[in-house]
């Protein structure tokens, strides 16, 4: 069994030597290989990756600066043959059982599975010690509107990677939600609702800024507006194109997605979808808006 866990780096010094730790301390350590991906640090990232590679199978790639989304999809198309892929962010912690507990659920016959998380401070205080209360809905309309879950939570099959890279995948938001979609296109997830991993949530964590409403605006309309060749709708289109098992209900939601600008009967009919019903309402706000005005 061969498992390969994907990690990208940027300036990570101050967390990654526990999250490195954490990998070291796996309970099936003896299976993983660790490609890292440094995305141009100044810091002493490299020199604390290279101090691990009497730790554990480690793999590090210098390359130049190009942003997560990049760094996590590069790393993904690397000749890296394994029969089980994970992402891994560098300032987490990962129970010793995650990886082992992720991989037994994917022989049940998952093509990808995740699992819930704490979340704690720079500090390592768990601040909330389930993040995910209720198992979730996953479908590939909810993921249009959210993804469910992170990308440092999953594991996928080898015939995931290789559907992806086989068909050339290129609209490419981020690298989790697109593992997730076409994971559902061949198969379908797994869910493990006991945390597996502490999510840290700190001040250079885009999820812990405490901007002012206005600025948290500005970003959002900017990050829309700069996101049209890996918009939503062009994920939409591609999918149509190139998924493998969709529903009659996932054809016809993707192909009013990839069309909505085309006219009002879509859009209302990707507004008012049945299946998003009940979805966290900031989100469902945030899609609508970018639907309204022809930014999803």
């Amino acid at each position: 069994m061969n498992i390969a866990i994907l990690m990208s780096t940027y300036n990570g010094e101050k967390y990654l030597p526990m999250q490195l730790d954490s990998l070291v301390g796996q309970t099936i350590s003896d299976s993983i290989t660790v490609y890292i991906r440094d995305d141009g640090s100044k810091d002493n990232t490299v020199k604390i990756i290279e101090s691990y590679k009497d730790k554990i199978n480690l793999v590090i790639y210098k390359e130049q600066n190009v942003g997560p989304a990049k760094s996590f999809w590069n790393l993904l198309s690397k000749e890296i043959d394994a029969d089980y892929y994970l992402f891994c962010d560098q300032d987490d912690i990962w129970d010793p059982d995650k990886t082992q507990k992720l991989i037994e659920k994917l022989n049940e016959g998952y093509s990808l599975a995740a699992c819930n998380c704490r979340i704690i401070d720079s500090k390592g205080q768990t601040k909330i010690s389930k993040r995910v209360i209720d198992p979730p809905n996953v479908s590939i309309p909810r993921l249009f509107v959210t993804g469910f879950t992170q990308g440092c939570s999953i594991a996928f099959i080898k015939e995931v990677r290789s559907f992806i890279i086989d068909n050339n995948i290129k609209c490419i938001p981020m690298h989790d939600i697109i593992v997730i979609l076409y994971s559902l296109s061949i198969g379908n997830t797994g869910w493990i609702d006991t945390p597996l991993f502490s999510y840290r949530v700190h001040e250079s964590n885009v999820v812990a800024k405490n901007n002012s409403f206005f600025k948290k605006l500005k970003t959002t309309i900017w990050n829309w507006n700069n996101s049209s060749k890996n918009s939503m709708s062009n994920v939409a289109w591609e999918l149509l194109q190139k998924g493998k098992e969709l529903t009659a209900e996932d054809k016809s939601y993707l192909l009013a997605a990839a069309n909505y600008k085309k006219s009002i009967r879509n859009k209302l009919f990707l507004i008012n979808y049945k299946g998003i019903l009940g979805m966290d309402k900031k989100c469902l706000r945030s899609y609508k808006i970018r639907i309204f005005f022809n930014m999803f």
